[in-house]
């Protein structure tokens, strides 16, 4: 049995959101409008095969935007231990019950979601928080084309961190 590799190209493009407030003042805003979802919770309706279970936890977790934070990496300290003068947070950030609308055409959506959020600040500069767009992110996928999941995040997770930033 021998392996294929294809390469597929598709046109990325970047979302950057800039606010004139600072890093610590963007990321509170962001975590305090996005509960946490729990992967332990999840695993447990998983092992009980409670889809409705799920289904109610993701809705509760995702209030009021629709969305959670499933994981986030404080990469700021170690880039200025480092001698990189920046504070930089990573997100993972989506909705489990909205991305079956990526998986049912591909399990490779895994790629994108949960969607990857990056809030950064350089030392005298303003915040950023830079996401791909996410129907250019997910048209590498032919398959997904069917899916109006894409646009739904471009619209609805994009407006989330414009709000944490004005």
């Amino acid at each position: 049995m021998s392996a294929q590799t294809a390469l597929t190209q598709f046109d990325g493009v970047l979302i950057t959101i800039r606010s004139e407030k600072s890093f610590f003042e963007v990321t509170k805003t962001i975590e305090s409008s996005l509960q946490r979802f729990s992967t332990a919770r999840m695993t447990e309706y998983v092992t009980h095969a409670d889809r409705e279970g799920f289904e109610a936890y993701v809705d509760e977790v995702s209030a009021p935007s629709s969305f959670s934070i499933f994981w986030e990496m404080e990469q700021g300290s170690t880039m200025r231990l480092a001698g990189i003068p920046i504070e930089s947070k990573f997100y993972l950030v989506g909705n489990a019950v909205i991305a079956r609308g990526l998986f049912r055409y591909t399990a490779a959506a895994g790629l994108g979601a949960p969607v990857r959020i990056c809030v950064s600040q350089r030392d005298g500069e303003e915040t950023r928080i830079d996401v791909d767009q996410q129907s250019a992110f997910f048209s590498k996928f032919p398959e997904v084309a069917q899916s109006d999941v894409p646009e739904l995040l471009d619209a609805e997770l994009v407006k989330v961190f414009e709000d944490a930033a004005a």
